[in-house]
């Protein structure tokens, strides 16, 4: 039994690993544009061996770059809060809005409540993700809410 259940532990890691990139460092540099389990599993055993993603996102260099990993983060939260989110941005404060800030390092959660409830309907004129990230991103940009 126990074999059982450390085989479907090890299958079912094995398929996280092939859902998606390996995340960066020198093996998704030297796999890039493979796909598979295969290439998967050879990246992410060449991220791990290697040692390198701690370097890769200090400097932003074998594929770390940090700006395409908050976009990432922050669609990713938006999509799993939509709801709360619109309520908060509405508000001009509330949870999502300090976890956004987080996501976006900026330190002034105040003003970036303040930014996105004063363009809720520019934020929300979609409510694909996305675009929704994208509306955040041009409206701390242009009011300048994170400096």
């Amino acid at each position: 039994m126990k074999r059982i259940l450390l085989l479907s532990v090890f299958v079912t890691s094995i398929g996280a690993y092939a859902s998606g990139p390996a995340g960066c460092g020198l093996g998704a540099v030297l796999f890039e544009g493979k796909s598979g389990l295969f290439w998967n599993l050879l990246a992410t055993t060449s991220n791990g061996i290697s040692g390198n993603q701690t370097f890769g996102m200090s400097t932003g260099t074998l594929g770390c770059d940090a700006d395409e990993k908050i976009a990432s983060s922050a669609i990713n939260f938006i999509e799993a809060n939509k709801v709360a989110l619109a309520n908060d941005v509405a508000r001009g404060e509330g949870e999502t809005i300090a976890s956004l800030g987080k996501i976006y390092n900026c330190g002034n959660v105040e003003a970036l409540g303040s930014s996105l409830q004063n363009n809720y309907d520019s934020v929300f004129s979609s409510m694909e993700a996305s675009n929704i990230h994208s509306s955040i991103s041009n409206v701390i940009i242009e009011n300048k809410t994170c400096i």
